[in-house]
């Protein structure tokens, strides 16, 4: 049997706090058998659409699948999850992942936020007002006993709407919008980027809002047209730390390539991973300014499909059909 999940599925079935400490968990399980089986994303592009395709296999947690999603920037995005168990290949569930890429894209930026923040960590600055930008507060909301946030955006009225919203989501804690972003990011502990700017326009954040003791977390410009960083907020850190290899973002996201562009060899990064098991320390001291730049991996959709599979299921949320693929033996 395979059980379907909408959107609104997911939505019910989703808690960011389970999914930052099963993507964590993963990580390290994952490390110790050898790492996710994951080759580069496949991205296909006609004159008017794309199609992605991002297949893995976790030999720890058992299952494999792919997520693809395809559309356009003018008519909107498609997204599916395949989910399926490893030792007999049973399609467990297709996901419409759509809200689950960011809920896992907010759960990593948490498992950062825990690595790479101050543990005294209690102001975040928050430039977008977004659906990345609520699940990605939600993520360091989930490691860190947050006080105060205020929130920047282009417009006005989303960013006093985002802020009233997550006022209401985040009891005890300060959530304002103010009127530019060095407004937000100005004093704060953790900086929050999530934005879908383009690579036209000027940049979300610029390297010299930076300040001591301050981690910096990006998760936008995950294609090459899009722009959050300029190359001075790398320069400008004492560590980077990124979700995944240095070459593969250098081929899809803007902020990346526009940096390997001034500097070809540019490859101070450490990984996610290594940091979460502890094979690399990067804050050594609490002045320092640290990055982490995400484009996400089919890894962590995965892990996150798995955790609200399973929360589904036990909660009896969802669609059980008969098998959608028949098994065909040699």
């Amino acid at each position: 049997m395979t059980l379907l999940l909408s959107e609104h599925d997911v939505r019910s079935a989703c808690d960011i706090g389970l999914l930052v400490e099963a993507i964590e968990k993963a990580s390290v399980s994952e490390d110790a058998a050898g790492g996710p089986i994951m080759p580069p994303r496949v991205n296909l592009h006609s004159s008017s659409n794309f199609l992605r395709v991002m297949p893995v296999i976790l030999p720890a947690s058992g299952i494999l699948g792919l997520k693809s999603f395809h559309g356009s920037m003018e008519n909107g995005v498609r997204y599916l999850l395949k989910l399926a168990r490893i030792d007999d290949g049973q399609i467990l569930a297709l996901v419409d992942c759509a809200y689950l890429t960011a809920a896992r894209t907010g759960a990593t930026t948490g498992v950062a936020a825990r690595h790479l923040s101050r543990p005294d960590s209690v102001s975040v600055g928050l430039i977008g007002s977004g659906l990345e930008a609520e699940t990605n507060l939600l993520g360091v909301a989930a490691v860190r006993p947050l006080r105060e946030v205020r929130v920047f955006s282009r417009s006005r009225d989303r960013r006093t709407g985002f802020a009233e919203r997550m006022a209401g989501r985040l009891p005890g804690v300060s959530v304002r919008a103010v009127d530019s972003a060095p407004d937000a990011v100005r004093g704060v502990d953790i900086v929050v980027v999530a934005t879908n700017t383009g690579s036209g326009g000027p940049v979300a954040y610029r390297g010299e809002w930076a300040e001591p003791g301050q981690t910096i977390l990006s998760i936008g410009s995950t294609s090459p047209f899009l722009r959050e960083l300029d190359t001075a907020t790398f320069h400008r850190a004492d560590a980077v730390v990124v979700d995944t290899g240095l070459d593969h973002m250098a081929e899809e996201s803007g902020d990346v390539m526009a940096l390997r562009a001034e500097d070809p060899a540019w490859s101070r990064a450490h990984m996610l991973v290594d940091v979460v098991t502890g094979r690399t320390r990067p804050r050594t001291d609490d002045r320092e300014i640290l990055l982490f730049k995400s484009v996400g991996t089919a890894a962590q959709d995965l892990v996150g499909g798995m955790a609200v599979y399973t929360e589904a299921v036990r909660r009896g949320i969802g669609t059980t059909v008969p098998d959608v693929a028949e098994l065909k033996r040699f």
